[in-house]
């Protein structure tokens, strides 16, 4: 890292005000910056900043708790070296098929601290293919994991410990239990599609895997009171978009929070951001409850349970507070400019580790809904 110039630095010595729009984009893609955050930004947030220091995008939120159209890029400045050696291991690692070389089981990105270089980590069936991943990313750090995934145990039936109040009104926030016909999941915050100006019901989409039933229902009390219909299937990010059909609606909320207000959600980069400064994130779910973690690694590649493959997942917390039932919750992490009244997600939860060796949950980064399709919690 020190004593070289990576190209991002190369920016603050260019006239970027002086620059057409399309010109200034293009410049910024060119020096590593996202295609997303470099359409965010502008002359005056590199004029605002030191040598050492980049803007990025760090999340998005809405303006207007009232107005889910009302979402805007929050920006924040980081240091250009740390920035510089994320960039560089991302971009290596993002030209590589790791889902083709095998033996390679996940893969994800560890971003560093200022201290320690950004990493990536791999587990693998066999010891020599950490090697051979190590000689394809020749100059970034690659850790590794040599795992066995042994069949998962069996889970006994439980009542779900976090219900939704059938007297409380028709509002439904998510962090509450939710399933189809038999089937239990966590019901996630709203989406918001501003493409049809619809707010959506979601959840995990391997809840329907192999049923017939297109139904959500709310699990209370041991009934199933039905609130929507399926509406869109996204397997490889494993999400479900249920429209509603009945009195109730879906709320930018989390039953529980402490705030309960969801505004928007984390940037990859926001997310790498996080893991870099140790933060704390949350998640609130339908068997286990509020738990804790710290994130672990970033945009995850796994291949475990097979075709296909799922990326842009986030790796974070400890298996133990995850289990049948929680999927579909979210993580998130209080927004650093509203602390005490709103909340960021960072990711929609899917699974996580059984096996011996390992212990994390894992799920698709919330900027995955938003790049690819335009959605935001």
């Amino acid at each position: 890292m020190k004593g070289t110039r990576p190209e991002v630095e190369r920016v603050h010595e260019r006239p970027l005000s002086r620059m057409g729009r399309r010109r200034f984009v293009k410049t910024l893609v060119a020096a590593g910056f996202s295609v997303a955050s470099a359409s965010q930004l502008s002359a005056s947030h590199f004029e605002a900043v030191g040598e050492d220091e980049v803007p990025i995008v760090y999340a998005y939120a809405r303006d207007d708790p009232d107005d889910p159209a009302s979402v805007a890029p929050r920006i924040r400045t980081v240091a250009a070296e740390w920035y510089n050696d994320l960039q560089a291991a991302l971009s290596s690692y993002e030209t590589l098929d790791l889902t083709g070389i095998e033996g390679v089981l996940t893969a994800a990105v560890v971003p560093g601290d200022g201290d320690d270089r950004t990493a990536v980590s791999v587990d693998v069936t066999r010891e020599e293919v950490v090697s051979r991943v190590s000689d394809l990313l020749e100059g970034t750090p690659v850790e590794g994991s040599v795992v066995e995934t042994t069949a998962e145990g069996e889970h006994e039936d439980v009542e779900p410990a976090r219900q939704f109040d059938l007297d409380g009104g028709f509002e439904v926030p998510g962090g509450v239990a939710c399933g189809d016909a038999e089937g239990l999941a966590t019901l996630a915050p709203a989406v918001y599609d501003p493409e049809t100006a619809t707010r959506y019901f979601a959840t995990a989409d391997h809840l329907y895997a192999g049923s017939e039933s297109t139904e959500l229902a709310l699990v209370s009390d041991g009934q199933r009171v039905p609130i929507g219909e399926v509406a869109r299937h996204y397997r490889r990010e494993d999400l479900a978009l249920i429209e509603p059909t009945d009195e109730y609606t879906p709320a930018h909320a989390l039953d529980g929070a402490d705030p309960e207000r969801v505004a928007g959600q984390f940037t990859r980069m926001g997310l790498a951001d996080l893991k870099a400064r140790g933060a704390e994130i949350h998640k609130i779910s339908a068997m286990t409850g509020h738990t804790t973690g710290e994130i672990q690694a970033i945009d995850g590649i796994t291949c475990v349970y097979g075709d296909p493959c799922k990326r842009g997942q986030l790796k974070w917390g400890a298996q133990s507070d995850f289990t049948d039932g929680d999927s579909g919750s979210v993580s998130f992490a209080p927004d650093p400019e509203n602390p005490d009244e709103q909340v960021l997600v960072c990711g929609l939860n899917n699974a996580r580790t059984w096996w011996p060796g390992e212990s994390y949950i894992w799920g698709t980064g919330a900027y995955v809904f938003e790049e690819e399709y335009g959605y935001t919690f």
